[in-house]
Protein backbone atom coordinates (compact mmCIF):
# COMPACT_ATOMS: atom_id res chain seq x y z
CA UNK A 1 0.00 0.00 0.00
CA UNK A 2 1.28 3.25 -0.98
CA UNK A 3 1.66 5.56 2.30
CA UNK A 4 1.64 9.26 2.48
CA UNK A 5 5.24 10.48 1.95
CA UNK A 6 7.35 12.05 5.53
CA UNK A 7 8.51 15.41 5.23
CA UNK A 8 12.32 15.08 6.00
CA UNK A 9 13.49 18.76 5.81
CA UNK A 10 14.84 20.56 9.28
CA UNK A 11 12.45 22.15 11.33
CA UNK A 12 12.46 22.43 15.33
CA UNK A 13 9.16 21.95 17.33
CA UNK A 14 7.89 22.13 20.40
CA UNK A 15 5.17 19.70 22.98
CA UNK A 16 1.57 21.19 23.03
CA UNK A 17 1.06 21.46 26.55
CA UNK A 18 -2.43 22.76 27.53
CA UNK A 19 -0.35 25.36 29.93
CA UNK A 20 0.62 27.22 26.89
CA UNK A 21 -2.52 27.56 25.12
CA UNK A 22 -3.03 30.79 26.36
CA UNK A 23 0.38 32.46 25.50
CA UNK A 24 0.25 30.77 22.28
CA UNK A 25 -2.87 32.08 21.20
CA UNK A 26 -1.71 35.57 21.78
CA UNK A 27 1.81 35.50 20.94
CA UNK A 28 2.06 32.91 18.12
CA UNK A 29 5.43 32.13 18.58
CA UNK A 30 8.03 31.28 15.67
CA UNK A 31 7.50 27.58 15.97
CA UNK A 32 7.71 25.16 12.88
CA UNK A 33 5.64 22.64 14.12
CA UNK A 34 3.72 21.20 17.67
CA UNK A 35 3.62 17.50 18.52
CA UNK A 36 0.70 16.88 20.56
CA UNK A 37 -0.03 13.82 22.10
CA UNK A 38 -2.73 11.36 20.18
CA UNK A 39 -4.75 9.65 23.04
CA UNK A 40 -5.38 13.65 24.74
CA UNK A 41 -7.76 14.17 21.54
CA UNK A 42 -8.94 10.53 20.72
CA UNK A 43 -11.64 10.56 22.69
CA UNK A 44 -12.53 14.04 23.73
CA UNK A 45 -15.05 16.37 21.84
CA UNK A 46 -14.96 19.18 24.53
CA UNK A 47 -12.29 21.68 25.31
CA UNK A 48 -8.98 19.99 24.54
CA UNK A 49 -10.35 19.50 21.21
CA UNK A 50 -11.42 22.73 20.55
CA UNK A 51 -8.63 24.16 21.89
CA UNK A 52 -6.20 22.26 19.35
CA UNK A 53 -9.06 23.14 16.31
CA UNK A 54 -7.12 26.53 17.13
CA UNK A 55 -3.77 25.35 17.05
CA UNK A 56 -4.04 23.33 13.71
CA UNK A 57 -4.97 26.59 11.88
CA UNK A 58 -1.90 27.89 12.98
CA UNK A 59 0.50 25.07 13.05
CA UNK A 60 1.50 22.09 11.41
CA UNK A 61 0.57 19.21 13.45
CA UNK A 62 2.63 15.83 14.91
CA UNK A 63 0.69 13.25 16.23
CA UNK A 64 2.63 11.30 19.02
CA UNK A 65 1.32 7.94 20.65
CA UNK A 66 1.86 5.96 24.36
CA UNK A 67 -0.86 3.39 23.94
CA UNK A 68 -0.57 1.72 20.85
CA UNK A 69 1.36 -1.03 22.87
CA UNK A 70 2.85 -2.25 19.61
CA UNK A 71 4.85 -5.47 21.14
CA UNK A 72 1.67 -6.58 23.63
CA UNK A 73 0.68 -9.91 22.67
CA UNK A 74 -2.29 -9.41 22.91
CA UNK A 75 -4.27 -8.91 19.50
CA UNK A 76 -4.35 -5.34 18.11
CA UNK A 77 -6.83 -2.80 19.83
CA UNK A 78 -9.48 -2.45 17.18
CA UNK A 79 -11.49 0.51 18.95
CA UNK A 80 -7.95 1.74 19.63
CA UNK A 81 -6.98 1.92 15.91
CA UNK A 82 -9.94 3.22 14.57
CA UNK A 83 -10.32 6.04 17.16
CA UNK A 84 -6.39 7.14 16.09
CA UNK A 85 -7.41 6.58 12.55
CA UNK A 86 -10.63 9.09 12.68
CA UNK A 87 -7.97 11.58 14.46
CA UNK A 88 -5.42 11.84 12.37
CA UNK A 89 -8.29 12.08 9.02
CA UNK A 90 -9.31 15.27 11.49
CA UNK A 91 -5.41 16.68 12.37
CA UNK A 92 -4.13 15.61 9.11
CA UNK A 93 -0.40 14.98 10.76
CA UNK A 94 3.08 15.66 9.25
CA UNK A 95 3.78 12.17 11.07
CA UNK A 96 2.63 9.70 13.49
CA UNK A 97 4.40 7.92 15.65
CA UNK A 98 4.37 5.48 18.94
CA UNK A 99 7.33 3.23 21.00
CA UNK A 100 8.85 0.23 20.77
CA UNK A 101 7.37 -1.21 23.83
CA UNK A 102 4.13 -2.59 25.07
CA UNK A 103 1.56 -1.44 27.59
CA UNK A 104 0.10 -4.30 29.35
CA UNK A 105 -1.63 -8.00 28.11
CA UNK A 106 -4.89 -9.57 29.54
CA UNK A 107 -7.16 -6.66 28.85
CA UNK A 108 -4.61 -4.97 31.38
CA UNK A 109 -2.69 -1.53 31.01
CA UNK A 110 -0.13 -0.25 32.73
CA UNK A 111 0.11 2.94 31.03
CA UNK A 112 3.97 2.80 31.23
CA UNK A 113 6.22 2.27 28.11
CA UNK A 114 7.58 -1.24 29.08
CA UNK A 115 10.69 -3.04 27.55
CA UNK A 116 10.43 -6.18 24.91
CA UNK A 117 13.10 -8.55 25.57
CA UNK A 118 15.53 -8.60 22.40
CA UNK A 119 14.77 -11.71 20.76
CA UNK A 120 13.80 -13.36 17.33
CA UNK A 121 10.84 -14.25 18.33
CA UNK A 122 9.51 -10.03 20.01
CA UNK A 123 11.42 -8.81 16.38
CA UNK A 124 9.63 -11.11 14.03
CA UNK A 125 6.26 -10.10 16.31
CA UNK A 126 6.66 -6.78 16.04
CA UNK A 127 7.39 -6.05 12.43
CA UNK A 128 4.44 -7.91 11.55
CA UNK A 129 2.24 -5.71 14.05
CA UNK A 130 4.31 -2.58 12.37
CA UNK A 131 3.03 -3.88 8.76
CA UNK A 132 -0.60 -4.52 10.07
CA UNK A 133 -1.08 -0.58 12.19
CA UNK A 134 0.72 1.15 8.63
CA UNK A 135 -1.74 -0.71 6.30
CA UNK A 136 -4.78 0.23 8.45
CA UNK A 137 -3.82 3.37 9.07
CA UNK A 138 -3.09 4.14 5.56
CA UNK A 139 0.69 5.78 6.48
CA UNK A 140 3.88 5.03 7.50
CA UNK A 141 4.55 4.99 11.85
CA UNK A 142 7.93 5.95 13.45
CA UNK A 143 8.68 3.83 16.53
CA UNK A 144 10.90 5.76 19.04
CA UNK A 145 13.94 4.02 20.94
CA UNK A 146 13.07 3.12 24.62
CA UNK A 147 14.45 4.82 27.78
CA UNK A 148 14.15 1.00 30.12
CA UNK A 149 15.52 0.50 33.13
CA UNK A 150 15.74 -3.58 33.03
CA UNK A 151 17.60 -5.87 30.80
CA UNK A 152 16.08 -8.98 30.45
CA UNK A 153 18.42 -12.26 30.63
CA UNK A 154 16.42 -13.51 27.53
CA UNK A 155 17.91 -10.87 25.17
CA UNK A 156 19.50 -12.15 22.14
CA UNK A 157 20.30 -8.85 20.12
CA UNK A 158 21.37 -5.36 20.78
CA UNK A 159 18.56 -3.16 21.12
CA UNK A 160 20.00 -1.00 18.35
CA UNK A 161 20.47 -3.63 16.31
CA UNK A 162 16.88 -4.79 17.14
CA UNK A 163 15.73 -1.53 16.04
CA UNK A 164 17.72 -1.15 12.37
CA UNK A 165 16.33 -4.78 11.36
CA UNK A 166 13.13 -3.96 12.80
CA UNK A 167 12.75 -0.79 10.67
CA UNK A 168 14.32 -2.40 7.28
CA UNK A 169 12.00 -5.37 7.54
CA UNK A 170 8.82 -3.51 8.35
CA UNK A 171 9.12 -0.17 6.78
CA UNK A 172 8.23 1.67 9.60
CA UNK A 173 10.44 4.87 10.11
CA UNK A 174 12.48 5.99 13.73
CA UNK A 175 12.27 8.52 16.22
CA UNK A 176 15.29 9.09 17.28
CA UNK A 177 15.03 10.38 21.16
CA UNK A 178 18.57 10.97 22.22
CA UNK A 179 17.69 11.46 25.86
CA UNK A 180 16.74 8.02 25.46
CA UNK A 181 19.74 6.79 24.21
CA UNK A 182 21.66 8.20 26.80
CA UNK A 183 19.54 6.79 29.47
CA UNK A 184 19.53 3.16 28.17
CA UNK A 185 22.95 3.37 27.94
CA UNK A 186 23.91 4.85 31.17
CA UNK A 187 21.25 2.61 32.90
CA UNK A 188 23.07 -0.77 31.03
CA UNK A 189 26.50 0.35 30.65
CA UNK A 190 26.15 0.87 26.69
CA UNK A 191 28.43 2.76 24.21
CA UNK A 192 26.23 5.32 23.20
CA UNK A 193 28.38 5.64 19.95
CA UNK A 194 28.01 2.38 19.18
CA UNK A 195 24.22 2.68 19.44
CA UNK A 196 23.56 5.75 17.19
CA UNK A 197 25.98 4.35 15.30
CA UNK A 198 24.15 1.20 14.88
CA UNK A 199 20.99 2.53 14.23
CA UNK A 200 19.67 3.58 10.13
CA UNK A 201 20.02 7.51 10.74
CA UNK A 202 17.91 7.68 7.20
CA UNK A 203 15.30 6.43 8.49
CA UNK A 204 14.99 8.89 11.52
CA UNK A 205 12.24 11.56 10.85
CA UNK A 206 12.05 13.04 14.20
CA UNK A 207 14.48 13.64 17.12
CA UNK A 208 13.51 14.37 20.78
CA UNK A 209 15.39 16.13 23.38
CA UNK A 210 14.46 16.30 26.91
CA UNK A 211 15.92 16.23 30.46
CA UNK A 212 15.74 13.70 32.88
CA UNK A 213 17.10 13.03 36.72
CA UNK A 214 19.97 11.12 37.77
CA UNK A 215 19.21 8.86 40.65
CA UNK A 216 23.19 7.87 40.68
CA UNK A 217 22.72 4.35 40.10
CA UNK A 218 20.31 4.73 37.20
CA UNK A 219 18.62 7.75 35.01
CA UNK A 220 14.86 7.76 35.07
CA UNK A 221 13.24 9.41 31.84
CA UNK A 222 11.21 12.46 33.55
CA UNK A 223 10.86 15.05 30.73
CA UNK A 224 11.05 17.42 33.75
CA UNK A 225 14.27 19.78 33.24
CA UNK A 226 16.49 21.21 30.85
CA UNK A 227 18.55 18.79 28.47
CA UNK A 228 22.00 18.16 30.08
CA UNK A 229 25.53 18.91 28.28
CA UNK A 230 26.18 14.62 27.71
CA UNK A 231 22.44 14.78 25.49
CA UNK A 232 23.47 18.13 23.65
CA UNK A 233 26.86 16.66 22.47
CA UNK A 234 25.15 13.20 21.25
CA UNK A 235 22.61 15.24 19.24
CA UNK A 236 25.27 17.19 17.36
CA UNK A 237 26.76 13.49 16.71
CA UNK A 238 23.75 12.19 15.28
CA UNK A 239 23.62 15.37 13.06
CA UNK A 240 26.84 14.85 11.88
CA UNK A 241 26.63 11.69 11.61
CA UNK A 242 23.63 11.64 9.90
CA UNK A 243 25.08 14.07 7.45
CA UNK A 244 21.56 16.22 7.85
CA UNK A 245 19.49 18.07 10.46
CA UNK A 246 16.21 15.96 11.17
CA UNK A 247 13.03 17.59 12.74
CA UNK A 248 13.91 18.32 16.24
CA UNK A 249 11.35 18.77 19.41
CA UNK A 250 12.45 19.88 22.96
CA UNK A 251 10.14 17.24 25.16
CA UNK A 252 8.90 18.94 28.84
CA UNK A 253 6.35 17.34 30.42
CA UNK A 254 6.36 17.46 34.02
CA UNK A 255 7.32 20.93 35.89
CA UNK A 256 6.35 22.48 32.85
CA UNK A 257 7.72 26.14 33.13
CA UNK A 258 6.98 29.22 30.92
CA UNK A 259 6.87 28.97 27.39
CA UNK A 260 9.81 31.01 27.18
CA UNK A 261 12.22 28.35 28.94
CA UNK A 262 10.98 26.07 25.81
CA UNK A 263 11.69 28.05 23.23
CA UNK A 264 15.28 28.93 24.63
CA UNK A 265 16.05 25.22 24.81
CA UNK A 266 14.65 25.45 20.94
CA UNK A 267 17.11 27.69 20.14
CA UNK A 268 19.54 25.43 21.64
CA UNK A 269 18.71 23.05 19.69
CA UNK A 270 19.19 24.86 16.57
CA UNK A 271 22.29 26.24 17.62
CA UNK A 272 23.74 22.15 18.41
CA UNK A 273 22.53 21.28 15.06
CA UNK A 274 24.89 24.57 13.25
CA UNK A 275 27.50 23.47 15.41
CA UNK A 276 27.44 19.60 14.77
CA UNK A 277 31.09 19.21 14.12
CA UNK A 278 32.35 20.09 17.82
CA UNK A 279 30.84 17.35 19.87
CA UNK A 280 32.47 15.86 22.81
CA UNK A 281 30.93 12.02 23.17
CA UNK A 282 30.03 11.46 26.75
CA UNK A 283 31.86 8.53 28.95
CA UNK A 284 29.66 6.00 30.38
CA UNK A 285 31.20 2.80 32.04
CA UNK A 286 31.03 0.42 29.76
CA UNK A 287 29.09 -2.64 30.94
CA UNK A 288 31.50 -6.13 30.35
CA UNK A 289 28.86 -8.51 32.47
CA UNK A 290 29.75 -12.27 30.41
CA UNK A 291 25.67 -12.55 29.36
CA UNK A 292 24.98 -16.68 29.95
CA UNK A 293 21.56 -16.63 28.92
CA UNK A 294 19.57 -19.40 29.92
CA UNK A 295 16.72 -21.13 27.45
CA UNK A 296 14.55 -18.27 26.07
CA UNK A 297 11.15 -18.22 27.38
CA UNK A 298 8.49 -17.09 24.89
CA UNK A 299 7.32 -13.56 24.91
CA UNK A 300 3.99 -13.94 25.88
CA UNK A 301 5.31 -15.76 29.66
CA UNK A 302 7.92 -12.94 29.95
CA UNK A 303 5.36 -10.29 29.81
CA UNK A 304 2.73 -11.65 31.94
CA UNK A 305 5.48 -12.30 34.49
CA UNK A 306 6.36 -8.58 34.55
CA UNK A 307 3.06 -7.01 34.30
CA UNK A 308 1.91 -9.24 37.59
CA UNK A 309 5.75 -8.05 38.93
CA UNK A 310 4.78 -4.69 38.53
CA UNK A 311 0.57 -4.53 39.46
CA UNK A 312 1.34 -6.77 42.32
CA UNK A 313 4.09 -5.01 43.64
CA UNK A 314 5.49 -6.23 47.29
CA UNK A 315 2.82 -9.21 47.42
CA UNK A 316 4.26 -11.30 44.46
CA UNK A 317 7.95 -12.46 44.22
CA UNK A 318 8.90 -12.36 40.88
CA UNK A 319 12.29 -13.88 41.14
CA UNK A 320 13.68 -11.03 39.63
CA UNK A 321 17.35 -12.23 39.41
CA UNK A 322 15.93 -15.51 37.38
CA UNK A 323 15.06 -13.19 34.32
CA UNK A 324 16.43 -9.90 34.76
CA UNK A 325 20.63 -9.18 34.34
CA UNK A 326 21.71 -8.13 38.44
CA UNK A 327 24.55 -5.42 37.72
CA UNK A 328 26.75 -4.67 40.47
CA UNK A 329 25.06 -0.57 41.40
CA UNK A 330 21.56 -2.10 40.02
CA UNK A 331 20.92 -5.17 41.05
CA UNK A 332 18.01 -6.83 39.21
CA UNK A 333 15.17 -6.26 41.44
CA UNK A 334 15.91 -2.25 41.69
CA UNK A 335 15.51 -2.48 38.35
CA UNK A 336 12.21 -4.06 38.24
CA UNK A 337 11.51 -1.72 41.22
CA UNK A 338 11.55 1.49 39.00
CA UNK A 339 8.34 -0.24 37.27
CA UNK A 340 6.60 -1.07 40.17
CA UNK A 341 7.21 2.25 42.55
CA UNK A 342 6.13 4.28 38.51
CA UNK A 343 3.26 2.08 37.86
CA UNK A 344 1.86 3.04 41.44
CA UNK A 345 2.85 6.70 41.44
CA UNK A 346 1.24 7.60 37.75
CA UNK A 347 -1.99 6.15 39.18
CA UNK A 348 -2.10 7.60 42.32
CA UNK A 349 -1.14 11.07 40.90
CA UNK A 350 -3.90 10.53 38.26
CA UNK A 351 -6.34 10.15 40.96
CA UNK A 352 -5.25 12.82 43.62
CA UNK A 353 -5.92 15.72 41.29
CA UNK A 354 -9.15 15.20 40.81
CA UNK A 355 -10.94 14.76 44.33
CA UNK A 356 -10.10 17.88 46.68
CA UNK A 357 -13.36 18.33 48.12
CA UNK A 358 -13.29 14.61 48.66
CA UNK A 359 -9.45 15.37 50.61
CA UNK A 360 -11.17 17.96 52.62
CA UNK A 361 -13.97 16.26 53.68
CA UNK A 362 -11.87 12.33 54.64
CA UNK A 363 -8.77 14.14 55.80
CA UNK A 364 -4.84 13.95 54.49
CA UNK A 365 -4.61 10.92 55.95
CA UNK A 366 -7.26 8.71 55.62
CA UNK A 367 -7.83 10.18 51.78
CA UNK A 368 -4.11 9.43 50.94
CA UNK A 369 -4.41 5.46 52.49
CA UNK A 370 -7.71 5.22 49.95
CA UNK A 371 -5.79 6.51 46.99
CA UNK A 372 -3.21 4.14 47.69
CA UNK A 373 -5.03 1.16 49.04
CA UNK A 374 -7.50 1.76 45.38
CA UNK A 375 -4.43 1.63 43.50
CA UNK A 376 -2.97 -1.41 44.86
CA UNK A 377 -6.60 -3.21 44.03
CA UNK A 378 -7.78 -1.86 41.33
CA UNK A 379 -5.88 -2.58 37.90
CA UNK A 380 -6.63 0.27 34.64
CA UNK A 381 -8.09 -1.53 31.30
CA UNK A 382 -8.48 1.22 29.38
CA UNK A 383 -6.02 3.05 26.98
CA UNK A 384 -6.88 7.02 28.32
CA UNK A 385 -5.63 6.94 31.93
CA UNK A 386 -8.32 9.33 32.43
CA UNK A 387 -11.22 6.79 32.49
CA UNK A 388 -9.40 4.90 35.39
CA UNK A 389 -10.58 7.20 38.29
CA UNK A 390 -14.33 6.00 36.90
CA UNK A 391 -13.64 2.83 39.45
CA UNK A 392 -13.47 4.66 42.59
CA UNK A 393 -16.78 5.18 43.21
CA UNK A 394 -17.40 1.55 43.56
CA UNK A 395 -14.14 0.89 45.19
CA UNK A 396 -15.31 3.88 47.87
CA UNK A 397 -18.32 2.57 48.66
CA UNK A 398 -17.06 -1.02 49.30
CA UNK A 399 -14.81 0.09 51.61
CA UNK A 400 -16.74 3.21 53.32
CA UNK A 401 -20.64 1.31 52.77
CA UNK A 402 -22.46 3.64 55.58
CA UNK A 403 -20.42 6.74 54.70
CA UNK A 404 -23.34 8.46 52.14
CA UNK A 405 -21.56 11.92 51.55
CA UNK A 406 -18.15 10.89 50.73
CA UNK A 407 -20.02 8.62 47.96
CA UNK A 408 -21.77 11.48 46.66
CA UNK A 409 -19.22 14.13 47.25
CA UNK A 410 -16.83 11.16 45.01
CA UNK A 411 -19.77 11.00 42.70
CA UNK A 412 -19.69 14.94 41.89
CA UNK A 413 -16.00 14.99 41.39
CA UNK A 414 -15.79 12.20 38.92
CA UNK A 415 -18.45 13.80 36.88
CA UNK A 416 -16.68 17.43 37.26
CA UNK A 417 -12.94 15.71 36.10
CA UNK A 418 -14.92 13.27 33.20
CA UNK A 419 -17.40 16.02 31.77
CA UNK A 420 -14.42 17.99 29.75
CA UNK A 421 -14.26 14.61 27.45
CA UNK A 422 -17.99 14.20 25.72
CA UNK A 423 -18.48 15.26 22.33
CA UNK A 424 -19.74 19.22 22.49
CA UNK A 425 -23.33 20.07 21.31
CA UNK A 426 -24.58 22.94 20.89
CA UNK A 427 -27.10 25.26 23.08
CA UNK A 428 -31.19 25.31 22.27
CA UNK A 429 -31.37 29.09 22.01
CA UNK A 430 -34.15 31.23 21.44
CA UNK A 431 -33.52 31.98 18.41
CA UNK A 432 -34.44 28.51 17.40
CA UNK A 433 -37.85 28.70 19.22
CA UNK A 434 -38.99 31.16 16.68
CA UNK A 435 -41.63 29.57 15.27
CA UNK A 436 -42.43 27.22 18.20
CA UNK A 437 -46.14 27.43 18.89
CA UNK A 438 -47.68 26.43 22.54
CA UNK A 439 -49.20 23.33 20.72
CA UNK A 440 -45.85 22.54 18.61
CA UNK A 441 -43.93 22.34 22.12
CA UNK A 442 -46.48 20.22 23.98
CA UNK A 443 -45.72 17.07 21.33
CA UNK A 444 -41.56 17.63 21.01
CA UNK A 445 -39.36 16.33 23.02
CA UNK A 446 -36.23 18.04 24.21
CA UNK A 447 -32.90 17.17 24.18
CA UNK A 448 -29.74 17.14 27.38
CA UNK A 449 -26.57 18.64 26.05
CA UNK A 450 -24.54 14.96 25.49
CA UNK A 451 -22.09 16.59 28.74
CA UNK A 452 -24.55 16.72 31.28
CA UNK A 453 -25.69 15.01 34.05
CA UNK A 454 -28.40 15.07 36.80
CA UNK A 455 -27.86 14.02 40.41
CA UNK A 456 -30.03 13.44 43.53
CA UNK A 457 -28.45 13.79 46.91
CA UNK A 458 -29.26 13.28 50.31
CA UNK A 459 -26.80 16.31 51.38
CA UNK A 460 -25.62 19.95 50.19
CA UNK A 461 -22.54 18.10 48.14
CA UNK A 462 -22.87 21.33 45.79
CA UNK A 463 -22.71 23.57 48.55
CA UNK A 464 -19.99 21.81 50.56
CA UNK A 465 -17.73 21.65 47.33
CA UNK A 466 -18.28 25.61 46.53
CA UNK A 467 -16.74 26.05 50.16
CA UNK A 468 -13.94 24.07 49.97
CA UNK A 469 -13.13 25.47 46.12
CA UNK A 470 -13.53 28.79 47.70
CA UNK A 471 -11.02 27.60 50.40
CA UNK A 472 -14.06 28.31 53.26
CA UNK A 473 -14.39 26.09 56.30
CA UNK A 474 -17.73 23.68 55.13
CA UNK A 475 -19.41 20.52 57.55
CA UNK A 476 -21.69 17.97 55.53
CA UNK A 477 -25.48 19.25 55.89
CA UNK A 478 -27.77 16.06 55.48
CA UNK A 479 -30.51 17.34 53.87
CA UNK A 480 -32.10 16.74 50.00
CA UNK A 481 -30.79 18.44 46.93
CA UNK A 482 -30.57 18.61 43.20
CA UNK A 483 -28.31 19.20 41.25
CA UNK A 484 -27.39 19.30 36.98
CA UNK A 485 -24.09 19.22 36.13
CA UNK A 486 -23.02 20.41 32.48
CA UNK A 487 -20.49 21.59 30.22
CA UNK A 488 -21.26 24.95 28.14
CA UNK A 489 -19.00 27.30 26.54
CA UNK A 490 -15.90 24.89 27.25
CA UNK A 491 -16.44 25.37 31.25
CA UNK A 492 -18.09 23.04 33.16
CA UNK A 493 -21.24 24.49 35.20
CA UNK A 494 -23.04 23.26 38.76
CA UNK A 495 -26.81 24.47 39.22
CA UNK A 496 -29.05 23.86 41.74
CA UNK A 497 -33.08 22.65 40.77
CA UNK A 498 -35.86 22.62 42.67
CA UNK A 499 -37.22 19.17 43.66
CA UNK A 500 -40.28 19.32 41.09
CA UNK A 501 -37.72 21.17 38.15
CA UNK A 502 -35.21 18.39 38.75
CA UNK A 503 -38.00 15.58 37.93
CA UNK A 504 -39.57 17.35 35.31
CA UNK A 505 -36.13 17.08 33.80
CA UNK A 506 -35.75 13.82 34.49
CA UNK A 507 -39.11 13.09 32.29
CA UNK A 508 -37.79 15.05 29.73
CA UNK A 509 -34.65 13.44 28.94
CA UNK A 510 -36.55 10.05 29.61
CA UNK A 511 -37.36 11.18 26.05
CA UNK A 512 -40.53 12.15 26.59
CA UNK A 513 -43.24 14.54 24.72
CA UNK A 514 -43.71 17.83 27.23
CA UNK A 515 -46.69 17.22 27.40
CA UNK A 516 -46.35 13.12 28.88
CA UNK A 517 -43.73 14.78 30.98
CA UNK A 518 -45.75 17.66 32.77
CA UNK A 519 -48.85 15.07 32.94
CA UNK A 520 -46.60 13.36 35.58
CA UNK A 521 -47.48 16.49 37.79
CA UNK A 522 -50.45 18.83 37.28
CA UNK A 523 -50.02 20.69 40.14
CA UNK A 524 -47.01 22.86 38.33
CA UNK A 525 -47.77 25.85 37.29
CA UNK A 526 -47.73 28.31 33.86
CA UNK A 527 -45.52 30.43 35.61
CA UNK A 528 -43.24 28.08 37.45
CA UNK A 529 -42.63 26.06 34.35
CA UNK A 530 -41.95 29.07 31.92
CA UNK A 531 -39.65 30.16 34.87
CA UNK A 532 -37.66 26.89 34.54
CA UNK A 533 -37.80 26.45 30.94
CA UNK A 534 -36.36 30.05 30.63
CA UNK A 535 -33.90 29.41 33.02
CA UNK A 536 -32.78 26.18 31.15
CA UNK A 537 -32.63 27.89 27.35
CA UNK A 538 -30.36 30.69 29.24
CA UNK A 539 -28.09 28.78 30.71
CA UNK A 540 -27.45 26.22 28.22
CA UNK A 541 -28.81 22.46 29.24
CA UNK A 542 -30.43 21.97 26.34
CA UNK A 543 -29.56 20.98 23.23
CA UNK A 544 -30.47 21.69 19.33
CA UNK A 545 -32.46 19.38 17.90
CA UNK A 546 -34.71 19.22 14.71
CA UNK A 547 -37.46 22.10 16.32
Amino acid sequence: MKHKKIPMQAKFGLGLRPTHYEYIFANKPKVDWFEIISENFMESGGRPKANLAKIKELYPIAMHGVSLSIGTVDPLNSEYLKKLKKLIKWVKPLWISDHLCWTGVAHKNTHDLLPLPYTSEALRHVVQRIKEVQDYLEMPLALENPSTYLEFKDSKIPEAEFISVMAEKSGCNLLLDVNNVYVTCYNHGLDPKKYIDSLPLSKVIQVHLSGHRNKGNHIVDTHDDYVIDEVWNLYKYVVKKAVRTPNTMIEWDDNIPEFSVLFDELKKAKAAASDAQNYVLPKISINKLERKSPEISHLKDSQKLMQKAIMLGENFDSKAQEWIFDKKKFSAQDQLSVYVDAYRYRLNDITVEDYPALKNYLGEKKFNDLIWDFVNNEQPTNFNIAKYTLKLQKFLEKKYPKDIFAHELCSLETIIAQLHEPEETAPLEQRHLKNMTVEKLMVSKLYPRKALKLLNLSYLVNKYYQEVMDEKKSKPVKKKSFLVIFRHENSVWRMDLEKEEFKLLQKLFSKMKVAEALAHNKKLSPEMISKWFSKWINNGLLAVHNY
